[in-house]
């Protein structure tokens, strides 16, 4: 196999700042002509924008930033629509731009446009705002120019778009429609006082300081000036060799040596100073500690570290690995002076052989620390007859202040090691500790602190993990011969591999994986926790893990979802009674495989109390082989147990919906696995059941307003029906497309939702006929979408041909029939029978307050077209009175029904001629709009221009 390399070229955008040009660059472009490392695959571009001091033609604006960020994002999709790799290179306000442009195409869900974006990098770049000159700027026309004021101090907009790129850009997980990851790194001038090295700086994890004042730091002298040489670093970091790193040594002990294994002291251990810190000034070490925890959570480490303080302190220590804990504490006596024929009666049985060992270590005039590591099976370290409790066997409190005992042991339960032992929960190590052990390991490859946070994260804090992936990173990247693309190399190539195998459904990535996160490493850890359980009689207490982990990694609400009769009908938990899951998830919190929480914000006891799963642990058991061979048992208990707690919940109504924000992430993760995973679940029952919980799920999404998530889950399951068996036209797929033509029409495009509805009601009416419940929603969906593009006329009989139909299916007081009656008063408002509306929706709401809550978003939204029809007859107060009803109520104010009632709510201030009060109100609107719905929505618009509109008129007056 012939292997080559070829070197991409990259094309560098030059963008400047404020009151500048193209031209600003001059030095830097002819630099990196001249450069003959880097001229050859580089291909210059300069972004180029009108930024002048002041506008003196009336026709003519400045332009804002925010047009700015368009236009460069108009200017690389077409101007640069060819270019694979591109790196952006900004000065000054050049950087903000880029930020506003990253953060509105990820609000517009279009992150993965950024994907060929391999890197930024900016010079003084204004990010909280520049002081210079401040109050002179203010008095001067600066004032009227709009790129300017994004460059006061702490201006909204510019912090609302550096939250937006720290969290979906710096340290995103990957690159999906919503996050895109890219370095950025910020360079401040030493003598810049016009942007100060801390504001240059400001937020950016990867910052520097380079030679220079604000003009100068982009003026490089030659190509060792500091501005260059970190240009240059930045542009070639993809593709500079890697440095090999020496091999470290790992000492080899005897199977029964009882001296520490200092040998396994390879690297710093990091995090875990104030637990070493509690144990060392405990009582002056002399106790017994217990560091319990999830396998791999570095236990032994951790005793190895306060090992190594005590000898560093002259205590004398003994080191006993379990199972072999008779022969160690035999050499123990043995080193502590016991006359050998003691020692060989007590061993052969004569006397007691623990009694005997504690005698001397009691008497021992040194001090000394005693360590039993791994003791997972702590009836080993108990007596013959009795528990460890009692304190007679070998694990006993000492009797004197000279010794201290440590233990190691993934048993959390203080009831097993007796009062007189202190149990200290091991945790995962914080991102910036797992960072520091992941930079330990790697030694000078080349990685950055920012990427191995990331992988920290994504790995949980999970020691045992992190050493793995440093180990096989830096093995990757020390290997010279390549064969292709495919080998992870760094800490970004990890995660995103971690990324596409634990959150893509099983089976569908394959296992690139498994060498260094596989069944060696991390998968034994679990298979010994799991055989632990099963050597405590606890069998199910793996397939309750398995189950979980076919869910998703929030939190979940085991209290309203392990029922045990939905558990007792599968065959992963025949007879399985209440005591017994009660008794499985006990043993699952001892051994840490799982974390009991408490939701703060949540009073119902029923859902406060939750549960997590660690992410490693969660993504391995989920492609566990067992799971792979049952998925259509383990999936389809998951969609039962759902199904079962949803069933009585209707998503349409507020006082559910605390329920359903637990559970509508555990379905979206249940319901992409079940249908997209493999191997197929091949049991129709189970997909279909799958489909029906995704449907009311959608519900839930879109009545609240995420519309996002809707979306996602709605199309994924409509593209790939074919490859789980479904037809579009089947009615359970039709149940979803008409949940599209819903978001459709959230999303302000009735165009788009009329096309599809219709498809659905012709499909529906052919398989469950013309009156079917089904049916007359996807009909009267349809007149909403006919209606939403002002064909009102065309509505009207539609809509009453559907109240007739639901009087007769439903019932005349069906929460369904109500929403159709609203919407043919709608119809009737808009052709402006106003008094004929107002008394039909007085009827709607005398029916709604009686049977359903205020909160009730269809009788809010009722009372805003009473509102309006109120309005529209010039009875402003009343209409006022049905505002102020609807939004005192417990609402989100960003919630998209209720920024429609505020948005009628202004309006009744127009009428009134409160104007300023109605600017005041629209403008905070129009800021959750852009928010919540984007910049280019419908509704969005339409509070700009009334906004716009109210200022002319404002405006008109004062002149």
């Amino acid at each position: 196999m012939e292997v080559s390399i070829v070197l991409e070229r990259i094309h560098v955008v030059f963008i400047h700042g404020l009151l500048s040009s193209a031209r600003a660059w001059t030095q830097f472009a002819d630099l990196v002509a001249r450069d003959p490392a880097i001229s050859a695959t580089v291909v210059l571009h300069h972004f180029a924008y009108d930024s002048p001091f002041v506008r003196f033609r009336l026709d003519r604006r400045i332009a804002e930033v925010d047009d700015l960020a368009d236009r460069l994002e108009t200017y690389l999709r077409l101007e640069l629509g060819d270019a694979e790799r591109i790196m952006l290179v900004t000065h000054s306000q050049g950087g903000l731009v880029v930020q506003r442009f990253l953060a509105r195409t990820l609000a517009k869900g279009r992150g993965r446009d950024l994907v060929r974006i391999k890197r930024i990098v900016m010079y003084a770049c204004p990010n909280s705002g520049s002081e210079f000159l401040l109050s002179l700027r203010r008095l001067t026309f600066f004032w009227r120019n709009p790129q300017e004021r994004q460059l006061r101090p702490f201006t909204r907009a510019v912090v609302e778009a550096q939250e937006a790129v720290l969290r979906a850009v710096v340290n995103a997980q990957g690159c999906s429609d919503t996050e895109c990851r890219i370095p950025i790194a910020a360079y401040g001038g030493v003598s810049d006082k016009i942007v100060p090295p801390i504001i240059s700086k400001w937020v950016f994890p990867e910052t520097g300081l380079v030679d220079g004042d604000h003009f100068t730091v982009i003026r490089p002298a030659d190509h060792d000036s500091s501005c260059y040489r970190v240009f240059k670093a930045a542009l070639m970091s993809a593709d500079e060799p890697l440095p090999a790193a020496g091999p470290g040594t790992v000492k080899q002990l005897g199977p029964v040596s009882i001296a520490p294994p200092f040998g396994r002291r390879d690297a710093p251990l990091q995090g875990r100073t104030k637990l070493i810190s509690s144990i060392r000034s405990a009582k002056g070490m002399s106790n017994v500690h217990v560091l319990a925890g999830l396998g791999g959570l570095g236990k032994s480490r951790l005793a190895l570290e306060i090992a190594y303080w005590a000898q560093q302190n002259g205590r004398r220590i003994w080191w006993v690995s379990m199972p072999q804990v008779s022969s160690s504490m035999r050499e123990i006596a043995n080193q502590l002076g016991a006359p050998a024929k003691q020692v060989e009666s007590a061993w052969v049985g004569v006397g007691s052989a623990s009694d005997l060992v504690w005698r001397f270590l009691n008497e021992c005039p040194d001090r000394w620390l005693l360590i039993f590591d791994n003791a997972d099976h702590p009836e080993l370290l108990g007596p013959l007859i009795g528990q460890v409790p009692d304190g007679t066997g070998w694990l006993r409190p000492p009797m004197t202040d000279k010794g201290t005992v440590l233990v190691t042991t993934r048993d959390r339960r203080e009831s097993t090691w007796g009062p007189w032992s202190t149990v200290h929960r091991v945790p995962p190590l914080e991102a910036g500790d797992g960072a520091a052990m992941l930079m330990d390991r790697v030694g000078d490859i080349g990685e950055s602190v920012e990427e191995a946070r990331l992988l920290s994260e994504q790995l949980g804090g999970l020691p045992l993990a992190l050493r793995a992936a440093a180990d096989y990173v830096k093995s990757e990247a020390n290997t010279r011969i390549r064969f292709g693309d495919d080998s992870i190399r760094s800490f970004r190539q990890y995660r995103t591999t971690i990324k596409r195998r634990f959150e893509s459904p099983p089976g569908s990535n394959g296992h690139e994986l498994d060498e260094s996160l596989g069944p060696e490493i991390v998968q034994n850890v679990i298979n010994l926790s799991l055989e632990l359980l099963r050597s405590r009689g606890l069998p199910q207490a793996g397939a309750l893990l398995k189950l979980f982990a076919c869910l998703n990694t929030a939190p979940i609400p085991y209290r309203i979802l392990l029922d045990t009769t939905v558990l007792a009908d599968s065959p992963l938990f025949s007879d399985i009674t209440e005591a017994d899951y009660h008794t499985a998830l006990r043993g699952l919190e001892d051994l840490g495989l799982v974390e009991p929480e408490s939701l703060a914000s949540v009073t119902d006891p029923e859902l406060h109390h939750v549960l997590t799963l660690h992410p490693v642990v969660h993504g391995l058991l989920r492609e566990s082989e067992e799971v792979r061979q049952r998925r259509a048992d383990y999936y389809g208990l998951d969609v039962r147990l759902l199904l079962n707690v949803t069933q009585s919940l209707s998503p349409d109504l507020p006082e559910s919906w605390a329920v359903w924000g637990l559970l509508a992430p555990h379905v979206i993760e249940v319901s992409r696995s079940a249908l997209l995973g493999s191997p197929p679940v091949n049991d129709v029952g189970v997909l279909a059941a799958t489909l029906e919980l995704s449907r009311i799920t959608l519900r839930y999404l879109i009545v609240t307003g995420l519309i996002g998530p809707a979306q996602d889950l709605a199309d994924l399951i409509v593209g790939n029906c074919a490859s789980f068996g479904f037809d579009r036209d089947d009615r359970e797929i039709l149940g979803i497309r008409h949940e599209q033509g819903r978001i459709a029409l959230e999303r302000g495009n009735p165009q788009a939702a009329e096309e599809e509805l219709r498809q659905v009601i012709e499909a529906r009416a052919r398989i469950l006929g013309e009156n079917h419940a089904d049916t007359l929603a996807s009909r009267h969906k349809l007149a909403k979408a006919i209606s939403e593009q002002g064909r009102w006329d065309e509505a009207e009989p539609l809509l009453r041909s559907i109240v007739i139909a639901e009087n007769e299916v439903r019932g005349p007081e069906h929460s369904d029939t109500m929403v159709v009656r609203h919407s043919l008063a709608r119809a009737i408002l808009a052709q402006g029978r106003q008094a004929e509306a107002e008394r039909m929706l007085r009827d709607i709401l005398e029916v709604r307050d009686r049977i359903w809550s205020p909160l009730t978003p269809e009788t809010l939204y009722t009372r805003q077209t009473l509102a309006r029809a109120l309005m529209e007859q010039g009875k402003v107060r009343e209409a006022e009175d049905e505002l102020r009803n609807a939004l005192n109520q417990e609402v989100r104010r960003n919630s998209p029904l209720v920024m429609s009632l505020r948005h009628t709510a202004s309006l009744a201030l127009i009428m009134k001629g409160e104007l300023h009060q109605a600017i005041s109100e629209l403008t905070l609107l129009l800021e959750d709009r852009r928010k919540v719905l984007g910049l280019n929505h419908p509704e969005t618009f339409r509070t700009s221009q009334l906004l716009e509109k109210i200022q002319g008129i404002l405006d008109q007056v004062k002149k």
